[in-house]
């Protein structure tokens, strides 16, 4: 079974709507989906910015994925991906760990195609 992980990006735009974002995670259920705290967090973060105050759709969403821990060599992996990428810390944490736990990455962030190619990490978005 193909493992995974599903980008902040594509949880916020579900719970907006967006109609992309929903038939791409309808195109991938039936795989095993992985998240990490920084999802979490940024998840979270959004819907509260936007004055959302019942929460309870929003983690159970979350708690719907498998939550994968950060660890020390994730994060020397992002430190790497930072550099090189030029990526955000929260995306190059993202990132390393796809390429730690050997996840695919699910995304709507067209900043993560090629970080991905070159990673070799297969990269599941919308064209």
């Amino acid at each position: 079974m193909s493992r995974i992980f599903v980008d902040s990006s594509v949880i916020v735009e579900c719970l907006k709507g967006n109609e992309r974002a929903i038939d791409l995670l309808h195109s991938i259920k039936d795989f095993e989906l992985a998240i990490n705290p920084i999802v979490f967090s940024e998840v979270t973060y959004i819907y509260m910015k936007y004055g959302k105050k019942d929460l309870t759709k929003v983690f159970e969403l979350l708690n719907s994925f498998i939550m994968l821990d950060l660890t020390k060599e994730i994060v020397k992996i992002a430190e790497k991906y930072v550099i090189n990428f030029n990526l955000l810390p929260n995306d190059s944490l993202i990132l390393a760990t796809c390429k730690y736990y050997g996840f695919s990455l699910a995304s709507l962030d067209s900043d993560f195609k090629d970080c991905c190619e070159a990673e070799r990490i297969k990269f599941i978005g919308i064209e």
